[in-house]
C-alpha cells in the first residue's frame, strides 16, 4: 500500500466537494479521459511534462487502498483516507475544471497539523497536485495518526518516535510551514491569559483600544475592544479566547452570540487555538457580517501582519528572523 498527496486545489477550491462527495480529483485544463492513452508519451504530447506525469500516476499508478492524504488549505485540517475505485473521466463528480476522479473512503477528514511531526508536514506540503510523501516511514506513521483517531489499536514503531529535522524542500508551500512552527509555538508558550494578552495586543497593533477584562467578571468575555482614540467607534468587538486544545463548540458561539447583545458590542471575535468544530463554521457562514473566528492559523497569519507592532516579550516568546523563519529554541535570544 502506498501513500499519495492529492491537493484540493490552489487555493482549496474543491475540498469540501472531495469530502462531501467521497472523491478525490484534479484536472490540468484536460477534458479528455487518459484510458484513451496508450502511452505516457501519447499523453505528453497535449500536455506539459509535470502535468502528464502527475496524471499518468493518477491513473495508473494509485490503486485501490492505497492511502490518499489531503492537506486541506481552508480549514488548515487533513483528512486521511483510501482510494476504493478505478480511475474514472466524471466532469460531474466534483466539477469540469477537475473531471480526472478517484473514489475515497475518507477514514478521518478533520485531523489537526499539529498532531503531524514537521519532517511530515514539510512532505505533504508540496505544491505539486499529485505527490508522494518523501519523510521516512510516512505511511506508517500518517496510519498511526489516523488510527489514533478512530480509536483502533495502534502498533508500536521501533525505536524512537522524534521525527528527524528537515528543511522544507523548494516545492513545499513555505508559508505553511513557517505557519505550522508558530502555531505550534503559541500552543506550547502561551495559554491563559497570555493568550489573552496576544490577542489583544494584535487588535492594538491593528487599531483597536483593546481591554482585556478582570477574569471571573467577564461573562465570557475576555477582551472588550473598538476603534478611535477612545474606543468607541465601529467596529466594537467582543472577544472570547480558548487556548485549550480541545475544538470550540456551538454552546460557547452562542454564547459569544449573546454576550454580543449583552455588550452591546457590534460584533464577536472568537480565537481558539483548538480550531472549531464544523458545525460552528457552518453557523458562522451564516452569521459573516457579526462573528469572526480565528483558529490557530488565522491567529497566526495576524500575528505575522502585525509583529513588528507587537511588545517585545511577545518578540522574545516568537523570535522570527527577517519575518519568514521562526527561529530554533535554542537558537533565540
Amino acid at each position: 500500500m502506498a501513500v499519495w498527496v492529492i491537493r484540493g486545489g490552489r487555493g482549496g477550491e474543491h475540498e469540501t466537494a472531495f469530502i462531501e462527495r467521497n472523491a478525490v480529483a484534479i484536472g490540468f485544463g484536460f477534458a479528455q479521459s487518459i484510458g484513451d492513452f496508450a502511452t505516457k508519451e501519447a499523453l505528453g504530447a497535449h500536455l506539459s511534462p509535470s502535468a502528464k506525469g502527475q496524471l499518468w500516476r493518477f491513473c495508473h499508478e494509485i490503486q485501490r487502498n492505497d492511502m490518499v492524504v489531503l492537506p486541506r488549505k481552508i480549514t488548515r485540517e487533513v483528512a486521511v483516507g483510501h482510494i476504493v475505485g478505478d480511475y474514472a473521466f466524471q466532469p460531474n463528480c466534483v466539477g469540469d475544471a477537475v473531471p480526472h476522479t478517484r473514489a475515497v473512503k475518507w477514514l478521518w477528514t478533520d485531523i489537526p497539523r499539529s498532531d503531524f511531526d514537521r519532517d511530515l508536514l514539510n512532505s505533504i506540503g508540496t505544491l505539486l497536485t499529485v505527490s508522494q510523501p518523501t519523510a521516512t516511514d510516512a505511511e506508517r506513521r500518517i496510519e498511526r495518526i489516523a488510527k489514533r483517531y478512530l480509536g483502533e489499536p495502534i502498533d508500536e514503531m521501533p525505536g524512537s518516535e522524534e521525527a528527524p529535522e528537515v528543511d522544507p524542500s523548494d516545492e513545499a508551500d513555505l508559508n505553511e510551514a513557517i505557519e505550522d512552527r508558530i502555531v505550534e509555538r503559541l500552543r506550547r508558550k502561551f495559554a491563559g491569559e497570555r493568550l489573552e494578552h496576544l490577542v489583544a495586543c494584535i487588535l492594538r497593533a491593528s487599531g483597536y483600544m483593546a481591554l482585556q477584562t478582570r477574569r471571573g467578571s467577564d461573562g465570557g468575555v475576555d477582551i472588550v475592544a473598538g476603534r478611535g482614540d477612545l474606543g468607541f467607534a465601529e467596529p466594537r468587538l467582543c472577544v472570547q479566547v480558548k487556548g485549550r486544545s480541545g475544538k470550540v463548540d456551538l454552546a460557547e458561539y452562542d454564547r459569544l452570540m449573546g454576550n454580543v447583545k449583552n455588550f452591546r458590542a457590534g460584533h464577536g471575535l472568537l480565537v481558539s487555538l483548538g480550531g472549531f468544530t464544523q458545525a460552528v463554521r457552518d453557523r458562522n457562514a451564516q452569521s459573516f457580517f457579526e462573528v469572526r473566528l480565528w483558529g490557530p492559523y488565522e491567529l497566526a497569519e495576524r500575528l505575522l501582519e502585525t509583529y513588528d507592532s507587537l511588545p517585545s516579550d511577545i518578540h522574545a516568546d516568537i523570535p522570527l528572523r527577517d519575518r519568514k523563519v521562526l527561529e530554533d529554541e535554542e537558537d533565540a535570544p
